[in-house]
């Protein structure tokens, strides 16, 4: 493409956002969503070792570098693989089967989301969380806007020490706390851009400093910043 930009729409939904479009310029990068790029002709990426690959459906496990390369029209689909919604299961399912895929794997097996997903023969749902990380996760959504929610409070939440919630939440998860509790901020600041918030309400809105902090951690996850993505 000509330009290298973003041209598009994105949709969010319940742990999971769809880009429908251009694919733009972006730096190598790293998020915790499970990702599935779909093009009307190959998708070139770039994977952390700086070797190319190209396929029709590309699977990127989460925290896995990679760098898309720019292309005319694509879908990508990111799912919050560790805690999916019943919308994510459902699009994930929908979506099979993907034979031909390239996917760029995980070596952690607790993030290779996409093995589970392409070889489970029945519809794809992850397994139950402990009732009291599910307790959690509710508490850090409702104070996502306060900034970084602390794991003690998080720990308390769940009735547990701190050490003994930190080793479940990986142990559950699969990542640290806080790399969990920054994408869900993201997610967050995504879902104001939507409503139509500008940047800097955005930020704030997910807990972030200010608009610089939210420009930082973007690039670092998605490789693009907030003004390159319309919504």
């Amino acid at each position: 493409m000509s330009d290298r930009l973003w041209h598009g729409q994105l949709d969010l939904g319940d742990r999971w956002a769809v880009w429908t479009g251009s694919i733009g310029a972006s730096v190598p990068h790293r998020h915790l969503a499970a990702q599935l790029v779909l093009g009307d002709t190959p998708v070139g990426v770039v994977d952390g070792l700086g070797r190319r690959h190209e396929a029709r459906a590309v699977l990127v496990d989460p925290l896995v570098q990679h760098r898309l390369e720019p292309h005319d029209q694509a879908r990508q689909v990111f799912v919050e693989a560790m805690a999916p919604s019943a919308e994510a299961v459902a699009m994930l399912t929908a979506l099979r089967p993907l034979p031909d895929a390239l996917v760029l794997s995980s070596p952690n097996p607790r993030l290779q989301a996409w093995r589970r997903i392409l070889t489970d023969p029945e519809p794809h749902d992850a397994a139950p969380l402990p009732e009291a990380l599910a307790r959690s996760l509710a508490v850090i959504d409702a104070r996502l806007a306060e900034g970084p929610v602390p794991l003690a409070v998080a720990a308390w939440a769940a009735n547990l020490s701190p050490e003994r919630y930190r080793h479940l939440f990986v142990e559950a998860l699969g990542l640290p706390y806080r790399r969990y509790l920054l994408w869900r901020r993201v997610q967050r600041a995504f879902v104001a851009l939507k409503s139509g918030e500008d940047v800097t309400a955005s930020a704030h809105l997910a807990g972030f400093a200010d608009a610089a902090h939210f420009a930082r951690t973007l690039k670092g996850m998605f490789g693009v910043t907030a003004t390159q993505i319309p919504v």
